[in-house]
């Protein structure tokens, strides 16, 4: 904690980090109002929540590949404050002039804009911070961003889902505008940044060059190596069934616990809580005892403890609509579901060329995005036609199977090993 005081007595960094504070609050409100759009136009509708989310996740396909390139050549201060300001004039202009409206279409491009204008912020954010702290600073205020979006991704979490619920969709949208600008102001007083300077004149940005060299090379790129590469090939396996299983719950719980609670955010914020302390219990103790265990092994085990967990969580509010019994086994389910992502990752990080890891992680990144989309619209559509927790049960089933083939594919290869 001394370390932490430390660095937030650096001006500049502590206003960055209020303002990261803001903002992520801003995106929490903003999560929760999507949710609360849809369970008023279309109640119990899975399908029509995965096209609310789906258009939060497109623009990561063909703007986030490109921003950081733009990133790099633009002021990063002023590129986070425009950002909040749009992002803040967008989220004002849906109860103002949307909201009303029988097509849904202007809410969906409201929609995209938004996510595609964070696509700039976020990088830019992360960019900054060498420029606010000195180089011996940089492990703490890097730790100490990390430590609060975990945290204030749990808290703001609950206070977004309880605000919309008693302001209803309009006072939380227009509370949800206000947040990005004040997040914007925060950013305003940061002063004395070293601004970075490229060669060529500012506004010379060739688009065409860079979006053939960030995008398309960077998938050639990842796509060779992980053919080549069978570590990497284990982690994108990896991480492409938690990111499909996630995608094929993601839409339809949702629903499931507005149905089973009968309430808009209320009850899937508190267990959104849990969900979150889990995982933020599981990536501790996996990080104090993980390197005791074999990372592929541990994968495994807790693709099956989350397959189990998902099954409970789904029988608990099926048949008792407990929210007690609810929020611990939603607990147990995060505290299964954080070693998997810290494995794989570390496994790309121990085994993946140092040259090759961003691509890799640019090329990852992009796949299990797709993977999230096309599961969730795929499940949400078949939620309309049966019952949402047959869906979840699938889910469950999934994860069990593949922690299951795991272990035997590994013990075959072990085997064969043997063998000689």
């Amino acid at each position: 904690m001394a370390r932490f005081r430390e660095v937030l007595s650096e001006r500049n960094f502590f206003l960055l980090w209020v303002g990261q504070i803001i903002s992520q609050f801003g995106d929490r409100l903003n999560q929760m109002a999507l949710i609360a759009i849809v369970y008023v136009r279309a109640p119990g509708s899975p399908f029509e929540l995965a096209k609310f989310f789906s258009f939060t996740i497109i623009p990561s396909f063909f703007v986030s590949p490109i921003a950081g390139a733009f990133i790099d050549r633009w002021d990063r201060k002023r590129t986070m404050i425009v950002c909040d300001i749009l992002r803040g004039l967008i989220v004002f202009a849906i109860p103002l002039l949307f909201l009303n409206l029988t097509p849904t279409f202007p809410i969906y491009t409201a929609v995209f804009l938004i996510f595609a204008v964070s696509c700039f912020f976020l990088p830019a954010r992360l960019a900054i911070i060498p420029d606010l702290v000195s180089k011996d600073k940089l492990l703490v205020a890097n730790s100490l961003f990390t430590v609060t979006a975990m945290i204030g991704a749990i808290f703001w979490f609950v206070i977004g889902g309880l605000l919309v619920e008693f302001l209803k969709v309009k006072g939380g949208l227009y509370l949800n505008a206000f947040v990005y600008l004040m997040s914007a102001l925060a950013i305003v007083f940061i002063t004395g940044h070293h601004r970075r300077r490229q060669k060529q004149a500012e506004g010379s940005v060739d688009i065409e060059e860079v979006i053939k060299t960030s995008l398309i090379r960077e998938i050639k790129d990842g796509v060779r190596y992980l053919a080549a590469n069978a570590e990497a090939r284990f982690a994108f396996r990896m991480l492409f069934v938690l990111m499909a299983g996630a995608g094929a719950a993601y839409a339809v719980v949702i629903v499931f616990i507005q149905d089973a609670m009968g309430s808009m955010t209320r009850d899937l914020s508190f267990l959104g809580l849990f969900l979150g302390a889990g995982f933020f219990i599981g990536s501790l103790l996996y990080g104090r005892m993980g390197h005791r265990f074999s990372k592929a092994k541990s994968i495994f085990a807790c693709l099956i403890l989350c397959g189990i967990s998902m099954c409970a969580f789904t029988a608990v509010l099926k048949g008792t609509r407990s929210f007690l019994g609810a929020s611990v086994v939603a607990m147990i389910l995060g505290i299964a579901m954080a070693p998997i992502g810290i494995s794989t990752n570390t496994l790309i990080h121990e085994m993946v060329d140092e040259k090759m890891r961003g691509r890799i992680f640019s090329s990852l990144g992009i796949a299990m995005n797709l993977a999230f989309l096309i599961f969730m619209l795929g499940a949400a559509k078949l939620a309309e036609h049966i019952d949402s927790g047959w869906i979840l049960y699938g889910v469950s089933v999934f994860y069990v199977v593949a922690g299951i083939l795991g272990f035997v594919d590994s013990h075959i290869c072990k085997e064969k090993c043997a063998n000689g």
